[in-house]
Formats: structure tokens, C-alpha cells, sequence
């Protein structure tokens, strides 16, 4: 059986996000991603204006690893549903803020599936900033 995504409030997260002890830098990524909506390796690269390596989404599963540290039993339930999506079975930290993206033919947009350069992810609809209050 497939469990649905465990959602955490906007409320609760921005709480968790004033608790984590993050830098300037890691708030203002966590912020650039869930104003966007739709990101990817190139797009948060192109408008953080960061280098290379490390690579970008490897920041945000620390980013996202640091929040969870602050809301535990929600983060652990988060990463198992992140670990049933997943093909392998492994769990993306990641996934705390956003999950792969499909197109309307259900097919998820990355270079596996052969319809994305790279992999593309969007926000949760609860955590999206992008249109205001």
C-alpha cells in the first residue's frame, strides 16, 4: 500500500526553520526554493549564483537534514514515504521540501526517464511562498 506524503504546516515548518540554527546563506536557499516552486540543479545554481560543487541539491538534503533534526518524528515519517517513491528504495532528504516532478502523462521529469536535462523537483503545495500570503 501505497502511505501518502506526511504534511507538515507552513506554520510549523517556518517554526522549524527559526529553530534548525541555519546560516544566512542556508535560510536564503530554503527561501529562494520555496518562493520558486519548481527547481532544479541548474535553476538554483543560475539563481543562487553558487558554484559547482558542491552540488546544489546536495545542499538542500543538508539544509533540509538540519530542519529535520528539529522536528524528528516528522522528518523519520517523511523519509520513509521519500524511500517507498523511490524506485531504490532509498530515501532523499530532499524530499522534506519537494518531490520530483511528472508530466501530465505521469512521468517523472528527469534524465532517466529521458524528458529533463536534469532532475526536476516541485515544493509542496503548503510550503510554496511564491504567490504571497
Amino acid at each position: 500500500m501505497i502511505q501518502s506524503r506526511p504534511v507538515l504546516t507552513a506554520a510549523l515548518f517556518d517554526q522549524a526553520l527559526s529553530n534548525a540554527s541555519l546560516t544566512t546563506e542556508e535560510e536564503d536557499f530554503i527561501e529562494f526554493v520555496r518562493y520558486t516552486g519548481v527547481i532544479d540543479e541548474l535553476i538554483l545554481r543560475k539563481g543562487l549564483s553558487l558554484p559547482a560543487k558542491p552540488p546544489a541539491l546536495c545542499r538542500l538534503s543538508d539544509i533540509c537534514e538540519k530542519i529535520g533534526a528539529v522536528i524528528p518524528d516528522h522528518f523519520n515519517a517523511a523519509m520513509r514515504w521519500s524511500a517507498e517513491q523511490s524506485q531504490d528504495k532509498i530515501a532523499w532528504k530532499g524530499n522534506l521540501i519537494c518531490n520530483i516532478a511528472f508530466n501530465s502523462d505521469g512521468i517523472e521529469l528527469s534524465p532517466n526517464a529521458g524528458t529533463t536535462l536534469y532532475y526536476t523537483y516541485v515544493v509542496h503545495q503548503e510550503l510554496f511562498i511564491g504567490l504571497g500570503s
